[in-house]
């Protein structure tokens, strides 16, 4: 009975007690913050978004994959996604280019009236794949505001 007596208590103590494990992806994205710097319309009515993934924190990041939803005065215009991985510096950012896929005619419509107007207010929200260790990766969210001025060519 004594043999069995200790491997009983580690069982319910580890049945019992909280792990202590953190959401991996929560603290893989601590700190960092997705700024939208520019939207251009361009002649072939395709829309152009500038953004930068910026960190403030002292390690540095291999972002692996972005999927950015972005709204103007709170309406979805459209998603950006980025695959092509990139080298997040400590305390730096990465700026990164890519086609919004607009989210229908009434978000077409949008961009074109905002178009020439000043700053807009947007927000974004993200999803960042960050490649941790091998083939090891951490998905974290993100949402940001601020304005972003869109421009027509």
């Amino acid at each position: 009975m004594k043999e069995l007596l200790t491997p009983l208590i580690v069982l319910a103590a580890s049945l019992l007690l909280p792990c202590g494990c953190a959401d991996v992806g929560a603290i893989a994205v601590t700190g960092l913050h997705i700024e939208v710097t520019a939207i251009e319309l361009e002649t072939d009515s395709t829309v152009s978004v500038a953004w930068q993934v910026v960190n403030p924190n002292v390690g540095s990041y291999l972002v692996a994959s972005v999927t950015n939803k972005i709204y103007l005065n709170g309406t979805l215009v459209g998603t950006v996604v980025t695959k092509d991985p990139t080298g997040l510096p400590s305390q730096g950012s990465a700026t990164k280019n890519g086609k919004l896929t607009p989210a229908g005619p009434a978000a077409d419509r949008l961009l074109r009236e905002a178009a020439g107007r000043g700053p807009v207010n947007y927000r974004v929200d993200s999803l960042l794949v960050i490649q941790m260790f091998g083939d090891d990766t951490s998905k974290g969210q993100l949402t940001h505001s601020g304005s972003v001025t869109v421009v027509s060519k």
